[in-house]
């Protein structure tokens, strides 16, 4: 059996979600694949190994953007699987105006996304806003608990309908605001070079695992629960809540791709910016 490694950044959903449900399904097996997880949080990019995938697709894309030879050649997600909340005295988006918000480490991608959406809504992130990084879900959302920030980003690591049952307020979706290629399937040109049947082999399991993914919720549901200890009675609200964030066939439009690099390196300050078919790769 061949083991390949699989590199993500979080443990949630919106990165591992297609994973699970090809794993659940069986459908490594078939073709005698074996997939062992591999966390690269903490690994600088210069240091990936050439033959290791990521799903990591908004970290990827900032790669590229930035002169790695990273190719994208599967996407999961175009709509940014991060939500936005907020004590319930701030009513929308605007009302966050001079307020503290939890927000995620400068170097990773949702941080851009966030101040994408803040601007996008006519806000002076540099001004307005007092943004507190911090490390991950829980201690965002432990600010938000103990009254020292007044809103938080959170990941699709904790179900939205848990998080509103404890008494916040949703703003908003970042995936409805605004659209980017943040999730999927990315390599290093050299092994798509070397390895194109077992790129196609990888990429054709995870597309099989999307058409469950939107057709199966009860599978759904259990691979959150089983995976994401999502509490039996969120799964299947979850479940039908995150469908719609996947995509049907594993790609995004040239648009959305563009648009998302063209965003990117202006929020990197890249000035050379890459034609979105030197990044993305569906010819495999």
């Amino acid at each position: 059996m061949n083991t390949i490694q699989l590199g993500f950044k979080a443990f949630d959903p919106h990165e591992l979600l297609c994973h699970f449900v090809a794993l659940d399904s069986g459908l490594y097996k078939l073709e005698n694949l074996a997939i062992e997880l591999v966390d690269i949080t903490f690994t600088a990019d210069a240091d990936l190994p050439n033959d290791l995938f990521q799903v990591s697709c908004g970290a990827a894309l900032s790669c590229a953007a930035q002169g790695f030879p990273q190719r994208i050649v599967f996407v999961a997600t175009d709509r940014p699987m991060f939500w936005l909340y907020s004590t319930r005295e701030i009513r929308n988006i605007n009302g966050l105006i001079n307020s503290k918000i939890a927000t995620y480490p400068e170097f990773a991608p949702p941080h851009h996304l966030v101040n994408l959406v803040l601007k996008k809504s006519g806000i002076n992130v540099a001004h307005d806003i007092n943004l507190l990084p911090a490390r991950d879900d829980m201690a965002r959302l432990g600010l938000l608990k103990s009254g020292n920030v007044d809103a938080a980003v959170i990941s699709s690591a904790i179900p939205p309908a848990k998080i509103e049952q404890a008494g916040y307020r949703m703003l908003c979706c970042l995936g409805d605001e605004l659209r980017i290629p943040t999730t999927g399937l990315a390599i290093d040109q050299s092994y798509l070079e070397k390895e194109p049947e077992l790129v196609q082999t990888i990429s054709s399991i995870l597309k099989q695992s999307l058409s469950i993914i939107h057709k199966d919720p009860d599978m759904l549901g259990a691979v959150l629960q089983r995976y994401f200890d999502v509490d039996d009675k969120f799964k299947n609200a979850t479940a039908q809540l995150y469908q719609q964030y996947f995509t049907a066939n594993g790609r995004t439009t040239a648009e959305i791709a563009q648009h998302a690099i063209d965003s990117l390196c202006n929020a990197l300050s890249i000035s050379k910016i890459p034609d979105w078919e030197k990044i993305y790769c569906y010819s495999h």
